[in-house]
């Protein structure tokens, strides 16, 4: 799959987060978390980044003050998203596809992606 984002691919993700699972503190999650544990880690990255946006919206900040700590609550999405998905047998990049495609056919774009992760026009 050829996704990458700045050198960033799924496949070296999912073997990061594989090989960190089983020799950090997060071992004891690999080992007893159900699937549930790890969709209610996502979400709850999800509400801390929702809780960043919500300060910003209120004016606590604006968004430029705001990016680092919301660029961290994205990354840390991204990263629970994958095991979850790694933990339902789910190829994410792929999965990404497929649903990208799909829905490019329901609101009719012309904007797909090949099997192969590189974009184009239909």
């Amino acid at each position: 799959m050829g996704y990458t984002t700045d050198g960033l691919s799924f496949n070296a993700l999912r073997e990061a987060n594989t090989k960190r699972l089983s020799t950090s503190k997060f071992k004891k999650c690999e080992e007893n978390w159900t699937h549930a544990h790890w969709v209610q880690a996502t979400v709850g990255e999800l509400g801390e980044l929702a809780n960043i946006l919500k300060k910003v919206d209120r004016g606590d900040f604006s968004i430029d003050e705001a990016r680092e700590s919301i660029a961290k609550e994205l990354a840390d999405i991204q990263t629970y998203l994958d095991i979850t998905a790694m933990k339902l047998d789910v190829n994410l990049g792929k999965a990404t596809i497929d649903k990208f495609n799909e829905v490019s056919e329901r609101v009719d774009s012309n904007v797909y992606f090949r099997p192969d992760g590189e974009w184009y026009l239909k």
